[in-house]
């Protein structure tokens, strides 16, 4: 499998007047096209500073970031901007959904920013996707929070990215309902997506090929999660 992330010596320093702060210190890290990599880690370590980094939201201070084979340093902010639309989909602890708008509706929204042309039968395979297919005209105010989750995860797909990038996307879910959202991502990855997961459970970290231990903004250690084996990447 050919490396879809490709990240070397990644530094991230966040300047708070005459303070520094070092998020990412000379990050290393790979992900292939098909593999499910969990990234874990204490509060502060800087596993969502290095998420917005891998997903191009933030650019690192230094170092070097592949996204598909393009090199995203020295990009232009709208060059960024069709990088992420066409190769990324993000998923996040708060569903961040439009109240006044349905599930259907919301999943629907990236696609007027994207030159993608969204079609019925489109949004029906999404929203049979993750599970939501009786729930499509529904208002968030009206769905459960694992549903709401799904439909953000739903969003996040429907402009078909390459990779999925989610930070604490069980944060704000009970643990059934946690278990059933991984169960989802473990069925997209096994549909050949690429997924890229924070998370504070380590039960649902392992869940992964690979689980990327965070500490002090660098990487401290990689668990090949893979069945029947105990060795680090």
């Amino acid at each position: 499998m050919s490396d879809i992330v490709e990240a070397k010596g990644l530094t991230k320093v966040y300047r708070r007047g005459r303070e520094e702060i070092h998020a990412l210190r000379d990050v290393d890290f790979i992900v292939k096209k098909g593999e499910f990599a969990s990234i874990i880690g204490p509060s502060g370590s800087g596993k969502t500073a290095l998420l917005n980094v891998l997903g191009c939201l933030d650019t690192p201070t230094r170092g070097s970031l592949r996204i598909n084979g393009i090199e995203t340093c020295g990009l232009r902010e709208h060059d960024l901007v069709k990088l992420r639309r066409d190769n990324i989909g993000f998923v996040f602890q708060q569903f961040y959904l439009m109240p006044t708008l349905t599930a259907r509706e919301n999943i629907e929204l990236p696609l007027l920013f994207s030159h993608k042309n969204g079609k019925g039968a489109g949004i029906d395979g999404i929203l049979e996707m993750v599970g939501l297919s009786d729930r499509g005209n529904h208002l968030p105010g009206q769905l459960s929070g694992g549903e709401m989750q799904r439909v953000a995860i739903g969003r996040a797909l429907i402009n078909d990215p390459k990779i999925v990038l989610a930070d604490e996307p069980t944060g704000n879910l009970d643990s059934a309902t946690s278990h059933m959202i991984f169960k989802l991502f473990e069925e997209l990855n096994r549909q050949g997506m690429t997924l890229i997961i924070v998370t504070h459970n380590l039960d649902l970290a392992r869940k992964a090929h690979k689980m990327y231990t965070l500490k002090d903004g660098q990487i401290e250690g990689c668990e090949d999660c893979s069945p029947n084996t105990d060795m680090m990447c």
